[in-house]
């Protein structure tokens, strides 16, 4: 039963507690006066949560209550539109358990607080007995339903780290609980416990998510984890995506400053005064004959060619670029190679054509 059924439920169901009223003269008879249940509904924004405050809520509820006397359905009813489904079992064994320890030759605990209607007859005084006991169960089981561990606040104080995945925050989680709260392994005290810390305390991108799922409190922990796992891979993703974006900019202003400009072009310095210019048949003439082997165009060797020089730069690009397609996540690495590379290639331009100081 979600949170959504169980607040209908609640609002559907008939509140009639019982009131003394004179019936005939010197005699005095008990009928059902209707609570608004609108009041229950605003009720239960100001009781708070039992996790945080069991003693607050327990006396605020008390209060609300008041003095009349209700039957086992209206209690029934007021718990489900209060409580879900786990914190109305931690009430329940918190109530019996301290009944029984109060009273221990007293009725047993199946007719205490009974499973199903037992349909207490309201105009005798055994009835009324039974219902007024219920209702203070009710009450002592709501303070008595969180431990109060003298560590538990350790386990509060615990949150999830930023890099921590859910089921490793999880795992921690249930660790510390048993250590410092001393809860049973298979109580409904530790299941509470573990959902609301594992929400309340994950990380922040986390935690606003879970909260947002609606009736979150009944739903299971595994499926939580779930959740919280699918949120977590998201953020992984588009950590990726921003890395890639970062790296594909970086590739590109790379392009940008190996690419000549036009105004950048080497200048020649002048030949100094008294050369002469190479005679037919020296080296100038022959390089002006030779015909590239790889461009097929005359006037250099393959190994200086400019278009041969471009296509490995062009190369050497397209080996990053599907390196990012893998997911490359050293940006600083990637970098780093296209800085180095980019300064060889400048190195080996100047090597090839003069020397640096030529083109100063």
């Amino acid at each position: 039963m979600n949170e959504v059924e169980s607040e209908g439920e609640g609002e559907k169901a008939n509140l009639l507690p019982l009131r003394e009223i004179p019936t005939a003269p010197g005699i005095i008879g008990y009928v059902n006066v209707p609570i608004n249940t609108s009041d229950v509904r605003a009720f239960k924004k100001e009781m708070g949560k039992l996790m945080d405050d069991p003693l607050g809520v327990s006396e605020r509820l008390d209060e609300f209550l008041g003095t009349s006397i209700y039957s086992y359905e209206d209690l029934t009813a007021i718990l489900r539109s209060l409580f879900n489904t786990e914190e109305r079992e931690m009430i329940r064994q918190a109530g019996i358990r301290e009944w029984e320890r109060r009273n221990p030759q007293s009725t047993p605990r199946d007719q205490k607080w009974p499973s199903q209607d037992p349909r207490w007859n309201a105009q005798t005084e055994e009835g009324r007995r039974s219902m007024i006991d219920m209702r203070n169960i009710i009450i002592q089981g709501i303070r008595e339903a969180v431990p109060q561990g003298q560590n538990l606040s350790k386990v509060f104080g615990e949150c999830q780290g930023k890099d921590e995945t859910p089921t490793e925050w999880l795992e921690r989680l249930r660790k510390s609980l048993p250590i410092y709260s001393g809860t049973d392994p298979d109580s409904p005290v530790r299941e509470v416990l573990l959902k609301t810390q594992f929400v309340a305390k994950s990380w922040e991108d986390i935690r606003k998510k879970l909260e947002k799922i609606e009736g979150w409190q009944e739903k299971g922990l595994q499926e939580l984890l779930r959740e919280a796992q699918k949120i977590y891979m998201r953020r992984d993703e588009e950590k990726q995506k921003i890395q890639a974006r970062v790296l594909v900019a970086a590739v590109r202003e790379a392009q940008k400053q190996e690419r000549p400009q036009a105004s950048e072009k080497p200048l020649r310095k002048a030949p100094p005064k008294g050369a002469t210019h190479p005679q037919k048949g020296t080296s100038g003439n022959r390089m002006e004959g030779l015909e590239c082997f790889y461009c097929k165009k005359k006037g250099h060797m393959k190994r200086d060619c400019p278009k041969k020089i471009r296509d490995e730069r062009c190369f050497e690009r397209t080996k990053d670029v599907r390196a990012l397609s893998f997911g490359v996540h050293n940006i600083g690495g990637a970098l780093d190679n296209i800085k180095n590379r980019t300064q060889r290639n400048k190195n080996g331009f100047f090597s090839r054509f003069g020397g640096r100081e030529k083109y100063i």
